[in-house]
């Protein structure tokens, strides 16, 4: 008996959003970088927009994630608050779900409209993003 409770009760962990994922959309690659403290950043032609204190405008905001993994898609919404304080700037909601564990699929409204409901590979909202390996060490500087 305990151990059919031990099998019935396991679940295989989510993966994890935290790492850097890389995507193209009408041939121009981005990447998005979600960090452990709850930032998230893009990055397009070598311009990085969002994260912790980023400038726009003159004014600096931060951006952050916020997921809900208890439903199917999974919920996520990226949230533009003033860095000074906690007032919310901007909310851009969206879905997600992962394909495996380094494929994600996002589907998300950056015009503020409302949340997607289901994944629509034929979206124009809707991007495939494959995770970039992690830099395993550092190069070492050769003397010259």
């Amino acid at each position: 008996l305990a151990i059919a409770l031990s099998l019935t009760s396991f679940t295989l962990p989510s993966p994890s959003l935290v790492g850097q994922w890389k995507g193209e959309d009408d041939g121009e690659v981005g990447i998005i970088s979600f960090d452990k403290e709850g930032y998230v950043s893009f990055t397009v032609n070598g311009e990085k927009i969002g994260g912790k204190e980023y400038t726009a405008e003159g004014l600096v905001f931060d951006m952050y994630y916020e997921s809900d993994e208890s439903v199917q898609p999974h919920k996520m919404d990226f949230v533009i608050k003033m860095h000074a304080g906690e007032m919310e700037v901007a909310r851009m909601q969206g879905i997600y779900t992962f394909r495996d564990d380094n494929t994600l699929v996002i589907n998300m409204k950056f015009d503020g409209s409302d949340r997607p409901v289901t994944l629509d590979n034929d979206s124009e909202d809707q991007i495939t993003l494959t995770r970039m390996s992690e830099k395993k060490g550092k190069k070492k500087k050769v003397k010259s």
